[in-house]
């Protein structure tokens, strides 16, 4: 799936590694595109400037420029207020990737919150989501064995203002990690490349500590750091290079982690009776018609893509099986109830009629909607729902698997909500 689309205004070396980092760049095309982010150089003279370009930018595109990436390789001084993050210019692929992937999901994420919250203001319930009070200073749990990296990165981590606790084997590192609170977890790994992937793997085995950032610093000698990213680890420095620049991308995880927490619970309290559907805990038909109206304006407004898939749900059952329609309820609130866990929390899922569920996408386009439509009916089709079911006169319970009709549809310039709708259910039909 291609990564969204990124104006690069710094030199060929930028745009270089952002494409190596799977964005599309702005101008490698004749093609109209619309841009999620706008990456400007800060380095050398270009810094001083930079500042005022961004708000010269700010004024004319509106709400289309989408976020403003400062490309900085930390040797210039420039207005980082400016801007809605830095990307390091020294950063491998994997890197840029995850970082800029992360800032542009969390907008995504906060702007479909206030607008949901809108929405719901309008269904009985709260116009603001609650209020969530974080933790200001991050614990960091590093693990290593004690020496002068260890003592190095600890005294620029206090010098930073954030607390840390120091493991010195595996088994006391998760212990800390299973009985205390973190925030990320610094691997001083070596020359043990194995030791730092095997912990990172563990790591991502825990539903607990899945998304915990987990910084690698390695020796210079540390063979295939790309490798360690794949494999789970957020980043990769060299212990001693510059440890400053390294606790303050870890930092930058950290609030981008919290950030991303907040929504989640934001989104999770996003719900009033007359917003939900009661049997599948979805949102209802009515809602989604009405929030289907907002994300249409304000994806015109910022000239991004908006996708609606719409689903419809059918039994597969034995020639002798026949399905009460006590039992098909049932079935459709288990399908219902499993379709909410599987939609991304920015993206809203609905019971449009008896059989049929509709997915609205912020911010994606066909390509990306078909994929996470796929996926999720790959999930459903492959469960077996337990269901009341009469066969031949007797009442016994049965487990029974649905197929999937699916449909799509994206947003076209000046299309309406209810017609892109309509587009999306006459799918069926063609």
């Amino acid at each position: 799936m291609a990564k969204p689309n990124i104006l690069v205004l710094a030199d060929e070396d930028a745009s270089l590694a952002l494409a190596q980092a799977g964005f599309a760049i702005a101008g490698d095309d004749m093609e109209r595109r619309q841009t999620a982010a706008i990456v400007i150089d800060t380095r050398g003279d270009h810094g001083a400037r930079a500042g005022d370009l961004v708000r010269s930018l700010k004024s004319a595109l509106g709400p289309r420029a989408g976020l403003f990436m400062a490309w900085s390789d930390g040797s210039s001084d420039f207005e980082t207020q400016a801007f809605d993050g830095v990307l390091d210019a020294t950063a491998t692929p994997h890197a840029l990737s995850a970082r800029l992937g992360s800032t542009l999901r969390i907008a995504v994420m906060a702007d479909e919150a206030k607008l949901r919250f809108n929405t719901l203001a309008r269904f009985g319930g709260s116009a603001l989501p609650p209020v969530i009070s974080a933790k200001t200073i991050p614990r960091i749990l590093l693990f290593g064995q004690p020496g002068p990296d260890l003592l190095r990165f600890s005294a620029v981590l206090v010098e930073l203002g954030a607390e840390h606790v120091a493991a010195f084997t595996s088994f006391t590192a998760f212990d800390y990690l299973h009985d205390s609170e973190f925030d990320a977890v610094v691997i001083l790994a070596g020359d043990d490349r194995q030791l730092a992937l095997s912990f990172c793997a563990a790591m991502r085995r825990n539903a607990r500590m899945f998304h915990l950032p987990c910084l690698i610093l390695g020796s210079p000698d540390f063979d295939n750091p790309d490798e360690a990213i794949e494999l789970g680890a957020t980043d990769y420095g060299v212990a001693g290079d510059n440890d400053v620049a390294a606790c303050d991308r870890l930092l930058t995880y950290i609030d981008e982690k919290r950030s991303r927490d907040a929504l989640n619970l934001a989104f999770a309290a996003a719900r009033s009776p007359a917003a939900i559907e009661a049997s599948t805990g979805l949102y209802s038909s009515a809602f989604f018609s009405d929030h289907l109206e907002s994300l249409t304006r304000r994806a015109h407004e910022t000239d991004r893509p908006l996708s609606v898939c719409v689903a419809q749900v059918a039994v597969k059952a034995h020639d002798d099986m026949l399905i009460s329609d006590q039992a098909m309820e049932r079935l459709i609130a288990q399908a219902g109830s499993m379709l909410a866990r599987l939609v991304r929390t920015e993206d809203i899922a609905a019971r449009l009629d008896g059989c049929t569920f509709g997915v609205a996408f912020p911010s994606s386009d066909m390509e990306a909607a078909t994929i996470a439509a796929t996926r999720i009916a790959a999930v459903l089709e492959c469960t077996a729902f337990d269901v009341q079911t009469d066969h031949t006169g007797l009442n016994h319970d049965h487990p029974v698997q649905v197929s999937l009709s699916i449909s799509y549809a994206s947003l076209n310039l000046n299309e309406t909500a209810s017609d892109l709708l309509t587009r999306a259910i006459e799918g069926f039909k063609t």
